[in-house]
């Protein structure tokens, strides 16, 4: 009986054995952390990279700011196939919408990579899905990417960078209030108060204001950071804290 049992669990264990778990991330590398885009132009192209070995579908599409409903742009192609190791371009046209002419206005431009359904024709290679060696249980992870696509008007002349020094900072309690009067988006990489860092970070709209926490005994000068329409870091700027 004992015997039987040891065969058994024996048995139980190769058959474990011999199940592979394999997770396979269906994510994709974007060409830039944004895009700036001028609605009058005829469009703006996005570079989207599989950096996987094996090939998924690349879905696009831009949502407004709140990222749940569509925004009046089309990407094309808004769905297709890209192999491992490759890459391809995807275009963003303006369809229609209402858009301010002297400020900013934020959508977001957001890439899919999707994961192949059993029997899908796509996904079979020379024409015959590909079966493993052993039995695997395949964790198929699809993770969507969204950037920032900013409608800039051909009104607003330069750049965030140059309006940089114009936010204004004020003491409120335990909070840091930024106001921003430029008609720019500011994306904030860093914030620091007398040396000490402000966490939590967020961008602040055009002509509006966010309160961050300030941290415990912070006082002095406020130096912060931009991230710039190319993804890099700003020169500092700083200002007083009132």
């Amino acid at each position: 009986m004992l015997a039987a049992v040891s065969q058994a669990a024996d048995a139980t264990e190769q058959a474990h054995n011999r199940i592979a778990t394999k997770e396979q991330p269906f994510t994709l590398k974007l060409g830039q952390s944004r895009v700036i885009y001028d609605p009058e132009s005829e469009g703006a192209t996005l570079t989207i990279m599989n950096v996987q070995d094996y090939p998924m579908l690349v879905k696009s599409e831009v949502l407004n700011e709140d990222r749940k409903s569509a925004a009046p742009f089309v990407v094309s192609p808004p769905l297709f196939r890209l192999d491992g190791q490759q890459q391809s371009r995807v275009r963003i046209v303006r369809t229609g919408g209402d858009f301010a002419k002297d400020r900013e206005t934020l959508q977001w431009l957001c890439v899919s990579g999707i994961p192949p359904q059993a029997d899908d024709e796509w996904a079979k290679k020379n024409g015959k899905a590909v079966k493993p060696s052993q039995a695997t249980i395949n964790v198929q992870v699809s993770v969507s990417s969204c950037i920032k696509l900013l409608v800039r008007p051909s009104s607003i002349k330069g750049s965030p960078t140059d309006m940089a020094s114009s936010l204004k900072w004020q003491r409120q309690g335990i909070w840091l209030k930024v106001t921003n009067p430029t008609p720019f988006y500011m994306n904030l990489q860093s914030i620091s108060v007398g040396g000490q860092s402000v966490n939590g970070l967020d961008y602040i709209p055009p002509q509006g204001e966010r309160k961050f926490t300030l941290p415990k005994g912070a006082s002095g000068k406020v130096e912060w950071h931009l991230i710039t329409d190319f993804g890099g870091s700003s020169r500092p700027y700083t200002g007083t804290l009132q």
